[in-house]
């Protein structure tokens, strides 16, 4: 049966970014560990240095889960509407 359908729509997954997703609480947890710098801009190549990333993909997402307490500058390609307010109102 489902030989006989045709497909209907748009699919983009042959284009669709292969995002990177971390939690605050991660990031929070590699600065208190001393392995991830609070002082630079933190990026892709920041979070697989500091181990918290096995390989980057095409950008990294910031999601919001837990908190964060430190001052940091992130460099990423999305993140979600508590992760910029949770960074927001520790100063970064």
């Amino acid at each position: 049966l489902h030989r006989r359908l045709p497909k209907r729509g748009f699919r983009n997954t042959a284009f669709a970014l292969k995002l990177n997703e971390i939690n605050l609480e991660k990031v929070q947890a590699a600065i208190n560990a001393g392995t991830l710098d609070a002082k630079v801009p933190v990026d892709v190549a920041a979070l697989v240095k500091a181990g918290l990333l096995g390989r980057a993909k095409d950008g990294v997402k910031l999601l919001g889960g837990g908190k964060i307490t430190s001052k940091v500058e992130f460099s990423v390609w999305r993140a979600s509407k508590s992760a910029i307010e949770a960074v927001e109102k520790a100063g970064g």
